[in-house]
């Protein structure tokens, strides 16, 4: 047994050799392999801080109401700093018909669920050639998704909540029973320059769901016999991290909260808070810590209300300051939770050389 296993590492080795003289020879030295042509056998574990392509992501389908269908899609920018622009157009469109069906142009790192819908109408075909093909190129990468009505890709609320991790912890029959948050924007200006701040209103509105959950207590995994708690002692240097690596924000797990990001736009941009702001004011532990020790530069997340005004629960009004570093066209998004579902709103912006 242990002499295949060596044999099948050995054929892996050299079909990875052979694949790597093939593709250089009569080329350049300097010529690169893509690793994607590489068998994943024969790769190391590795992350890449850029270079990588932006991977979309066809999600499901619901029936609407109405008759109709929504399309839901979301991608993976495989990068793990890069964060890529890609314009609606050549290197970021749909098809057939309109281009634009509301995709995001500007792509923070690794995956992002359900980032977009597109609605359809309810006799599109049923085959895949009668599929809506969402196409991103980056980095000399062209990548697609295609969303057709195959039925095992028919989803619910029920599937969208347990692939978004907001539902843990809830009673089962307030997952279909609670309704998303309602939210209005507004922006302080429609047009400014580079470096002028902008103050974005976000107003929601909510049912009296989802229940509030009790505080979670903190993790017993690092306090067992024998298991290390990975904490450098007091007065430890900290570890410098001169990009820091970006880490996707989370909702409170109780009351209305909001957090704005680029959605579009050549940049990004100084969002302050950067993070989810809540209307409760609570302590969240982490499960285990291991935000705050993989990502050091991350910091701790907020337990304190920064809402200007409403109960927290069904009402909240939250004020929010951008800066931008580079002039263009911009769509801000607004990512409005409470605790359970998100819902969205956009805000264009213009902006203009200093």
């Amino acid at each position: 047994m242990r002499g295949t296993a060596r044999r099948t590492r050995i054929r892996w080795a050299a079909a990875a050799a052979a694949l790597v003289v093939a593709t250089l020879g009569g080329r350049p030295a300097e010529a690169q392999v893509d690793r994607r042509d590489v068998p994943v056998a024969a790769q190391p574990q590795q992350r890449f801080d850029t270079g990588q392509d932006v991977q979309p992501i066809y999600e499901g389908w619901q029936r609407r109401p109405d008759g109709g269908i929504t399309l839901h899609f979301g991608y993976l920018n495989r990068n793990y700093r890069e964060r890529p622009s890609a314009p609606v157009g050549p290197d970021n469109f749909f098809a057939p018909g309109d281009p634009d069906r509301g995709q995001p142009a500007y792509f923070h790192p690794r995956t992002h669920r359900f980032e977009f819908a597109v609605d359809v109408p309810g006799d599109m075909g049923r085959s895949f050639e009668d599929g809506l093909v969402w196409t991103v190129r980056h980095n000399g990468s062209e990548q697609q998704a295609v969303g057709w009505l195959q039925p095992e890709w028919e989803i619910d609320e029920d599937t969208i909540i347990r692939n978004t991790g907001l539902g843990f912890g809830r009673p089962k029959e307030e997952w279909h029973a609670n309704r998303p948050p309602r939210v209005a924007v507004a922006a302080s200006h429609a047009a400014l320059a580079v470096g002028e701040p902008l103050t974005l209103t976000a107003v929601l509105e909510d049912d009296p769901l989802p229940s509030p959950l009790a505080p979670r207590p903190p993790s017993r995994r690092a306090s067992r016999p024998g298991v290390p708690a990975l904490t450098p002692p007091d007065g430890a240097p900290e570890v410098p991290d001169n990009i820091p690596w970006y880490v996707r924000p989370r909702p409170p797990r109780n009351g209305l909260s909001v957090h704005w990001v680029v959605y579009r736009g050549p940049a990004g941009a100084t969002i302050s808070p950067p993070d989810y702001q809540r209307s409760v004011s609570e302590d969240e532990a982490e499960p285990a810590g291991t935000q705050a020790r993989r990502y050091p530069a991350a910091g701790p997340r907020s337990s304190v209300s920064t809402a200007t005004a409403g109960d927290g629960w069904t009402s909240a009004t939250f004020e929010t300051t951008v800066t931008f570093r580079r002039p263009g066209t911009y769509v801000l998004r607004a990512r409005a939770s409470d605790g359970m579902r998100i819902s969205f709103a956009d805000v264009p912006v213009a902006v203009a050389e200093p």
